[in-house]
């Protein structure tokens, strides 16, 4: 008699959970995301920043040696990444403030392409008077 009890009363037992638990695991997960998704964006624009400063400092490099050898500099558009192809910056010169031409001075600009935004930081830029500076909301702390 006891084995048919126990036979019965563990066949009317069911193992898994319930859906109150799997809710609360749902829950708490998406609690995580919530507050672990932006600290991840924040960290990728951080690498965003250090690539498009890392292309100015060195087109910035390649200009300096072009006016060391021709006594001006050289117009210039490419990508931020390596060897001024793709990357998520276009760098850019132009003209220093206040100086028509780039032939004395000249100003490297980055700008966010398509699809990489930042408006903290915005644009980059770098001159060869050694300003340097962005167009966002981080003023001088863009370079730090």
């Amino acid at each position: 008699m006891k084995a048919a009890k126990a036979a019965s009363g563990a066949a009317s037992r069911t193992h898994g959970f319930t859906l109150i638990e799997v809710m609360m695991v749902v829950a708490i997960l998406a609690i995580l995301a919530a507050t672990s998704y932006p600290s991840y964006q924040g960290f990728m624009r951080k690498g965003w920043r250090t690539e498009a400063r890392s292309a100015l400092l060195q087109q910035m490099q390649q200009q300096e040696r072009q006016y060391t050898m021709t006594g001006q500099y050289k117009r210039y558009e490419g990508g931020s990444g390596e060897g001024g192809a793709a990357g998520k910056y276009l760098v850019e010169s132009g003209n220093c403030e206040g100086q028509g031409t780039i032939d004395r001075c000249i100003r490297l600009t980055a700008t966010p392409k398509s699809g990489y935004s930042d408006a903290e930081v915005g644009a980059l830029w770098i001159d060869s008077m050694g300003d340097k500076g962005c167009n966002g909301t981080a003023g001088a702390g863009c370079w730090q």
